[in-house]
C-alpha cells in the first residue's frame, strides 16, 4: 500500500491532505518450508515495503505460556531511515488477510511512538507494519515505504498415542521378553490456532522437527520415572526388571530452545482405552533345591 500524507501549517490555517490507493493485490505471505527445525523455516523476521526475502530474526519465533495467555514482547522501529531523516512519530498497523489474496492494514489507534508492546499473542502467525512519519515545523511527510514484521506463536502439542501389542499378552516373564517386543509409538502431534483470526495458513503439528524422550514408570514410583534412552517417536517395550509399568513421552520443538519452560515440554501418558497402558513384568523363577527329608532303609 502506498500513502502520503502531509500537514501545511501557516497561522490558523492547516491543510490536511491525505492520498492512498486500496490494499495491494498480492499477499506477502509466511511460507513455511518444511520439516521446520529453525526459525527461518518459518519465514519470520523483516520485510522492506513487502519485498522479499525475509530478514530472519530468531526472537520471532515465540512459546505460548498458557499461564500468560501467551506471550509478550516490545517492537521497536528505527530513529531515522538511513538517509538522514529522522522521525517524530510512527504509525503502526496490523496486518490480515479474509481471502488467501489480499492484505488489509488495520491502523493500530494510540500507538505512534518508536515502540509497540504487544502482549496475549495467540499461536500462529502475526504481521505488523510500521511507517515513519517526519514533522519539520511547516509540514508532515509520510512516505509509502514501511517495515513489516512477521511473528510466530507456538502452539501447544497435544501428543497422541498407540501400543501395538504384536500378538504378545501385556505381561511376560522377566527372561522371556517377546522376539518381536509390544511397540509403543507417537502417532500425531496436534496444534491449535482456533484463537488466531489474522487469515495465514498455519503449519501442523506433524510440520515441526521434534525430540522425543520415553519414560517407564515402576509400580506407580512417579517420583523416578526410567529414562528409556531412546530419542525415536516409537520405543520397544524389552524392560526385564520385574514389575508393573506404565508409559509416558515428552516432546519438545527443536526450532526454538526451551531453556527454563518448563511448560513447552509436552507429555502424554501411553493408553489403553480409557486407562493407563500397564504392562506387567513378572519374575522368572529359578530352579528349586532337593534335600533328603525322611530316611527309612
Amino acid at each position: 500500500m502506498k500513502r502520503f500524507e502531509k500537514l501545511l501549517k501557516n497561522g490558523l490555517v492547516t491543510l490536511f491532505l491525505v492520498c492512498s490507493v486500496p490494499a495491494f493485490a498480492q499477499i506477502v505471505a509466511p511460507s513455511p518450508v518444511t520439516p521446520i527445525g529453525i526459525p527461518g523455516d518459518l519465514t519470520v523476521g523483516s520485510i522492506t515495503n513487502n519485498t522479499l526475502p525475509v530478514t530472519t530474526i530468531n526472537d520471532a519465533v515465540l512459546f505460548y505460556n498458557p499461564a500468560t495467555s501467551g506471550p509478550s514482547l516490545t517492537l521497536t522501529a528505527s530513529l531515522d531511515d538511513g538517509l538522514g531523516n529522522t522521525f517524530t512519530a510512527y504509525q503502526w498497523h496490523t496486518i490480515i488477510t479474509t481471502d488467501g489474496t489480499t492484505e488489509t492494514e488495520n491502523l493500530i489507534t494510540g500507538e505512534a511512538t518508536q515502540n509497540l508492546t504487544l502482549t496475549q499473542l495467540t499461536p500462529g502467525y502475526h504481521k505488523y507494519r510500521v511507517y515513519g512519519l517526519v514533522d519539520d515545523g511547516s509540514v508532515i511527510c509520510q512516505s509509502g515505504d514501511f517495515e513489516d514484521i512477521i511473528l510466530f506463536v507456538l502452539s501447544p502439542l497435544t501428543v497422541e498415542t498407540t501400543f501395538n501389542a504384536n500378538g504378545n499378552p501385556l505381561a511376560y516373564c522377566s527372561t522371556d521378553v517377546p522376539a518381536t517386543p509390544i511397540e509403543l509409538s507417537v502417532t500425531s502431534l496436534n496444534v491449535d490456532y482456533t484463537a488466531n483470526t489474522n487469515g495465514y495458513p498455519n503449519p501442523d503439528g506433524n510440520d515441526f522437527e521434534v525430540t522425543y524422550t520415553w519414560f517407564a514408570v515402576k509400580d506407580a514410583d512417579t517420583a523416578n520415572p526410567i529414562d528409556l534412552a531412546t530419542s525415536a517417536d516409537t520405543y520397544a517395550v524389552t524392560l526385564t526388571d520385574p514389575g508393573t509399568y506404565t508409559f509416558y513421552v515428552e516432546v519438545e520443538y527443536v526450532v526454538k530452545d526451551k531453556g527454563s519452560r518448563d511448560y513447552v515440554t509436552y507429555t502424554t501418558t501411553v493408553q489403553d482405552g480409557a486407562a493407563d497402558l500397564q504392562i506387567v513384568v513378572s519374575p522368572t523363577p529359578g530352579a528349586p533345591t532337593i534335600t533328603i527329608g525322611t530316611v527309612t532303609d
